[in-house]
């Protein structure tokens, strides 16, 4: 099992912080255009498929900056956890969360373990079976 120490939480608060950034530039920019397409559609006189291919890109739109706010939730979340002693232990079981894991996603909070089990619970079952 890999540790961390002060130089990896160094690194990844430092990656957390700017990813938070990053989100935060995203979310203003996806929430403006989305502002910019609805002023635009008042204006606008249009045909249904002017209508239609309208609606589609702003629901693409606030897709993209609702992903944008859930990351920057965990990314916060991450960061909260290092100000409190808890990052890099996992939320559910409460092990240790591998280095290669926080590397490859600085915000995780759970293990590898737990995240696949975490993931098959938010799965449907009925988008599971098969015929």
């Amino acid at each position: 099992m890999n540790t961390l120490d002060k130089n990896s939480i160094h690194s990844l608060k430092a990656w957390l912080l700017a990813r938070e950034a990053e989100m935060l530039a995203e979310i203003e920019s996806g929430q403006k255009a989305v502002d910019a397409t609805t002023s635009a559609d008042i204006r606008e006189v249009n045909d249904l498929e002017d209508q239609a291919s309208k609606r589609e890109r702003t629901t693409v739109q606030d897709a993209e900056v609702q992903r944008d706010s859930n990351e920057l939730a965990d990314v916060r979340a991450a960061l909260a956890r290092l100000t409190d002693g808890s990052y890099g232990t996992c939320i559910d079981c409460g092990q240790p969360i591998e280095l290669q894991r926080l590397v490859a996603m600085p915000a995780a909070a759970r293990c590898i373990a737990c995240q696949t089990q975490f993931e098959a619970h938010a799965i449907p079952p009925s988008l599971t079976i098969r015929s």
